[in-house]
């Protein structure tokens, strides 16, 4: 019986790491996590994970609100987030510093906010659920969030992780 617990064991290790390395993380350059160990959480607390990977779209100016697409990666639990879904930023006044960000997918919208910090082409930060619509109303939670800008003109991927309860 001790042998069959080691090879069930040793079955769902590769099996993680399989799942792991099927991201489409193009150039993402760090590591996955599951986002409870960014936030603090633990499995006592509640709540489902989130993974919310996104592109973002080059600015033409630097004027123009951050606009993207939510990739198709991107999940509450075991169930697919905003699929073919798209983003826009809130603009921004000064001394504001938070971005607030507007999911619209088909069955509803998520209004998130977060202060990314860090300089060149990496940044990160906390951020937390603002309201949601639909499908997602009533959701609250929040995690960390790292940006890796592939460009000049403001193209970059986002992967946003973390917890969220109904």
């Amino acid at each position: 019986m001790g042998g069959a617990k080691l090879l069930l064991a040793l079955a769902l290790v590769v099996t993680a790491f399989g799942l792991a390395a099927c991201g489409d993380d193009e150039d993402d350059e760090g590591g996955t996590t599951t986002g409870a160990e960014d936030i603090g959480t633990t499995a006592e607390e509640g709540g489902e994970p989130i993974l919310i990977k996104t592109h973002l779209e080059p600015l033409k100016n630097p004027e123009e609100a951050t606009t993207g697409q939510v990739l198709p990666a991107s999940s509450i639990g075991d169930s697919a987030f905003c699929r073919g879904g798209t983003f826009r930023d809130a603009p921004t006044q000064p001394p504001d510093e938070d971005i607030v960000r507007l999911f619209r997918c088909s069955n509803g919208t998520l209004t998130i906010s977060f202060v990314p910090s860090g300089s060149g082409r990496k940044l990160t930060g906390d951020w937390e659920v603002v309201r949601g619509s639909g499908r997602h109303e009533g959701l609250s939670g929040g995690g960390r969030l790292k940006t890796v800008f592939v460009s000049n003109h403001g193209e970059g991927r986002e992967t946003f992780t973390g917890k969220v309860t109904r």
